[in-house]
């Protein structure tokens, strides 16, 4: 795996640092509609044959919601309610993460994605991803275009991106990994400016609890993900769906810089910045974060 795909948004941060001590299998992999499809009504709630777990509810158009990095599939709560009244609405745990199993061998963030579609029987869907969400989406989209209709990139990591500049606020994070201590490690990542909520700091328990429901992230030693190639950075303008790029105006530069990248490079892209916001901008910013999917979805729909 090359350095340059390691260090991708908010997963490059952990990859680029532990990746010198302990290593995190989760770092480098995470970092991570319009044709309907299996529209049945019913909720399903269960694993892929890869172990990942996933859940949907409501009839129609498939959109899949991807989290971030040291979340998990419950953070999407938000969003949830307005999106399964019109939509089949589709949230997965990474791996790793949540209810999902670990990795045990070489594996791929997007071809764990397309496991939860074919479990679904799900051909074509709209993405919706976050930070590391928003990496696993793009990528998708450059291995199985065919297979989705639209894109909305939240906060977005991106495959092959550099960051400019070393993030010395998570140093603490890695030490903690690498001396055997995953929940203090995680109630660190918790309180890093990557995770704070700026506009909607009542909400910043949920985030709390969910990095430290995930803290295991932090224990793993091994490496096995298996990045895009070429990575996405150097394909944006194969991407051919329309992509709604989201960012708050509080996030951090180099996930503002990913955002502007995603924005000029992908031909069918629009950006909207939510003021006041910071990277877990659906959950900062509720209210602003579910307008905007709603007026895009509109916009595109059929």
């Amino acid at each position: 795996m090359s350095r340059q795909a390691d260090r991708n948004g908010s997963l490059g941060i952990v990859e680029r640092r532990r990746a010198r001590g302990c290593g995190s299998v989760l770092a480098a992999c995470l970092l991570l509609a319009t044709v309907p499809g299996a529209a049945g009504a019913q909720a399903a709630d269960s694993k892929t044959s890869a172990g990942l777990a996933y859940e949907a509810s409501g009839a129609g158009e498939a959109i899949v919601l991807i989290h971030a990095f040291s979340l998990d599939r419950r953070m999407w709560a938000p969003q949830i309610a307005l999106l399964k009244s019109r939509f089949r609405a589709v949230r997965y745990d990474l791996r790793g993460h949540g209810q999902s199993e670990g990795p045990v061998g070489p594996f791929a963030a997007h071809e764990d994605l397309r496991s939860v579609l074919d479990a679904l029987g799900i051909d074509r869907a709209t993405l919706i991803g976050l930070s590391a969400g928003a990496h696993v989406a793009t990528d998708f989209s450059l291995a199985y275009p065919d297979r989705v209709a639209r894109m909305i990139l939240a906060a977005p990591g991106l495959g092959g991106y550099v960051p400019p500049a070393p993030f010395d606020w998570a140093q603490p994070v890695f030490q903690a990994a690498a001396a055997g201590d995953p929940a203090g490690a995680a109630k660190l990542w918790a309180e890093t400016p990557i995770m704070q909520l700026r506009n909607n700091p009542a909400s910043a328990p949920t985030v709390t609890d969910l990095v430290m429901s995930n803290a295991r992230l932090w224990s793993y030693r091994t490496n096995p993900a298996q990045q895009l190639t070429p990575p996405a950075i150097k394909r944006l303008s194969e991407i051919s769906c329309p992509v709604l790029v989201i960012v708050g105006d509080q996030d951090l530069p180099h996930i503002q810089e990913i955002a502007g990248l995603l924005a000029a490079g992908i031909p069918a892209a629009r950006i909207v910045n939510i003021p006041r916001a910071g990277h877990i901008v659906n959950l900062d910013a509720p209210e602003e974060f579910n307008q905007a999917v709603e007026s895009f979805l509109t916009e595109t729909g059929r």
